[in-house]
């Protein structure tokens, strides 16, 4: 091998060397690691007793949770299920590095793994322990190549361009509603006796429970001309029986005294009343209960004070159900059915005169004369 061919096979093994380091940055295919199986979050085992908080970037949507004493709320203060924070914690705990991905800014889109409020973003997730943060990670798209029961899923360390296929997998909620504790109310709709929508320069509205079916109720004040729809007079009782919130927030000032008021209340005495707070249409609505005789008020008090620091942004659902008035619970009532049409080839119906009335017929002979002349007896 001559001086030559010797440069020339160094100038190939440089591209070479520069072409692999090229694919090693760029490319979103599998690269070898030698961190395979090593923790991504460590600190998450040997500090998970110092975590004092979490907060969870998804698009637009951010949730913060803190440690107050010996539990964890969200920001406005309300209670988070320790459950899925524990399940969070666990599983993120649990993530080993598989391979080495692109760490070029630019393909981070391509695995889930841009940055929070831009196009194909991840989930950023941020443990805290005292004042600084325990680890930053955001959570990209699922793989499910990685041999194992829960799959992997793309990863990064936030501030490092490297980006990883992860063993394992973070379990997050499926919704921000999922954080909170639910709070229910403890009436079912058999037990309301009365419904009242009042308020919000709209028509007021009235239901009672109907005696003879249990949990069904009746609409006071039908207008003429118009038929109750029962099923959505059965939806008034949804927001209290079946509870239920998309947000939470903290209470800063008293409801307008004019706000649109939905009120039920119980035969044994409990009185609920979810009052709009802003549009009806934003869906916030703060929540008060109280007793209406003394047999129920130590039950009244125990919900009152889960309720009373909170405002809580209703389903759409049940914002529309808060908005109702009489017009929108009845309706015209159905036109009585048309007569079938004739089938082909059939001869024109005749319109013939009505039959006379049988009773009003003579009898037959009643004005003839006897046999034999002379006039008939009385």
């Amino acid at each position: 091998m001559n001086a030559r061919q010797l440069i020339v096979l160094a100038a190939l093994a440089a591209v070479s060397v520069v072409a692999t380091t090229a694919v090693m940055r760029t490319n979103a295919t599998t690269v070898a690691s030698d961190r395979r199986g090593e923790l991504v979050i460590p600190a998450l085992r040997t500090r998970a007793k110092e975590l004092s908080g979490v907060t969870v970037r998804d698009g637009s949507s951010t949730m913060t949770i803190e440690r107050r004493g010996n539990e964890f709320v969200a920001e406005s203060g309300f209670p988070i299920k320790i459950d899925a924070l524990r399940d969070l914690v666990g599983s993120a705990a649990e993530l080993t590095f598989e391979e080495a991905r692109t760490a070029d800014p630019k393909r981070y889109g391509e695995l889930g793994l841009a940055d929070p409020g831009s196009e194909n973003a991840g989930k950023e997730v941020v443990f805290k322990a005292g004042d600084g943060d325990l680890a930053d990670i955001i959570v990209g798209n699922r793989d499910a190549t990685v041999g194992s029961a829960a799959g992997g899923g793309f990863i990064r360390l936030k501030g490092a361009p490297q980006t990883w296929l992860a063993r394992g997998s973070v379990r997050l909620p499926a919704s921000q509603t999922a954080w909170y504790v639910p709070l229910d109310f403890d009436i079912k709709r058999n037990e309301i006796k009365k419904i009242e929508l009042t308020g919000g320069d709209r028509e007021g509205v009235t239901v009672v429970a109907d005696a003879a079916h249990a949990g069904e109720f009746t609409l006071e004040k039908v207008p003429e001309n118009r038929t109750p729809e029962t099923f959505k007079i059965s939806r008034l009782a949804t927001p209290i029986d079946a509870f239920s919130f998309e947000d939470v927030r903290r209470r800063t000032a008293p409801a307008p005294a004019d706000a649109r008021r939905l009120s039920a209340e119980t035969a044994d005495g409990v009185r609920v009343t979810l009052t709009s707070v802003g549009p009806v249409s934003d869906g916030w609505v703060q929540a008060t209960v109280e007793a209406t005789n003394d047999a129920k008020r130590d039950q009244a008090n125990a919900l009152a004070t889960k309720t009373a620091n909170f405002e809580f942004r209703l389903p759409s659902q049940e914002v529309e159900v808060l908005g109702w008035t009489v017009q929108d619970l009845t309706a015209e009532p159905p036109l009585a059915p048309a007569a079938p049409p004739a089938p082909p080839g059939a001869p024109p119906r005749l319109n013939l005169p009505p039959l006379p009335d049988i009773n009003a017929l003579p009898l037959p002979g009643a004005d003839a004369p006897p046999p034999g002349g002379g006039e008939a007896k009385p």
